[in-house]
């Protein structure tokens, strides 16, 4: 399976289905995530409704199915079945790690790979990883999730945006990398949920976690979930680069702003400015080219190097490449 590409919106129950397509239309959205079940409980009427009321607007559906401690032969067959029907894709689900079981997410991939469920095709989300956690239930699960990692980047699980999207995401992929045995694609998940007794978040305040994905230059994200996802939160969502759908004959340098309006009138941020790599290139060239310091440019740009489980060679570059230069 190729790269995803674009920007998604999970769904969680199919009444959802009018507020997503309205907030993909807004925000250039690509991908509706459909949950198809949750623990040992499959949906087969979502799964077969929801999958062509998706495609008949022109977009990719993938689904999803929420992982508990208890699983049975019904949570394998919400995966191979949305496969089957013509998903994308399937995400695995976890929202937590500790006291999650292992044992049941264990079998259940051992009976992925029985029936020959294409791997490639799976994605992992999960929160990012922090030093104490209990890792053996993503342990269980990374063999078969051979798509990539979509890292849950709520807002309920810090007030810090670039604690959680640079530290414990991409600072962590080296870390991630043992135990996937590779370093996997990363698509990030942004959500403004916070727990149920913090104030609600307020349009700026989400600012900082757009921008923490936005200066990683990523090819696709998607936000979870649209029922709590405010309307004000949207043209912010909009105005990110995805780099894989830059459009031919556009300038190699593209300067871009977001403007949010907030109670106390209308704030315009800067957005991060990205260069296509070509063969002429080289790192210290594009380096010396745009002023900036060599630590800034592999703070901004060394994932790309990392991800591929390649060494920041300063001579080595990819024709193709989305490198942030300012």
């Amino acid at each position: 399976m190729a790269h995803l590409c674009g920007k998604g919106i999970w769904l969680t129950h199919s009444h959802d289905f009018d507020r997503a397509v309205e907030m993909a239309t807004r925000i250039g959205g690509t991908h509706l995530l459909v949950k198809v079940g949750h623990g040992p409980i499959f949906f087969p009427e979502t799964t077969r409704d929801m999958l062509q009321r998706v495609r008949s607007l022109g977009l990719i559906a993938i689904a999803w199915v929420q992982l508990t401690g208890a699983s049975s032969p019904d949570t394998r067959r919400a995966i191979a079945e949305s496969l089957n029907r013509g998903y994308e894709a399937v995400v695995l689900v976890l929202t937590q790690h500790v006291g999650l079981p292992s044992a049941p997410l264990q079998a259940l991939a051992e009976a992925l790979v029985d029936v020959e469920i294409p791997t490639q095709r799976l994605f992992l989300a999960s929160p990012p990883l922090v030093d104490s956690m209990d890792r053996s239930a993503l342990e269980a699960l990374v063999s078969v999730c051979q798509g990539g990692w979509m890292p849950l980047c709520f807002a309920a699980q810090s007030d810090d945006a670039i604690e959680v999207i640079d530290q414990e995401v991409y600072h962590k992929l080296d870390a991630l990398s043992l135990i996937w045995g590779k370093t996997p694609d990363v698509y990030p998940v942004l959500s403004q949920s916070r727990s149920s007794d913090a104030k609600e978040m307020l349009p700026e305040e989400f600012i900082p976690w757009v921008e923490g994905i936005a200066r990683h230059g990523v090819d696709f994200f998607s936000i979870y979930d649209v029922a709590s996802t405010e309307r004000a939160l949207w043209p912010m969502v909009q105005a990110v680069n995805v780099a894989c759908m830059e459009t031919e004959g556009r300038s190699p340098v593209q300067d871009k702003v977001m403007s949010v309006s907030t109670a106390a009138g209308v704030t315009t941020v800067a957005q991060p400015v990205y260069i296509t790599v070509k063969t002429s290139d080289s790192v210290w060239g594009i380096i010396s080219r745009h002023g900036l310091k060599r630590e800034q440019f592999w703070s901004w740009n060394g994932h790309m190097w990392d991800s591929r489980g390649l060494p920041r060679d300063p001579d080595y570059l990819q024709e193709g490449w989305r490198l942030r230069v300012k």
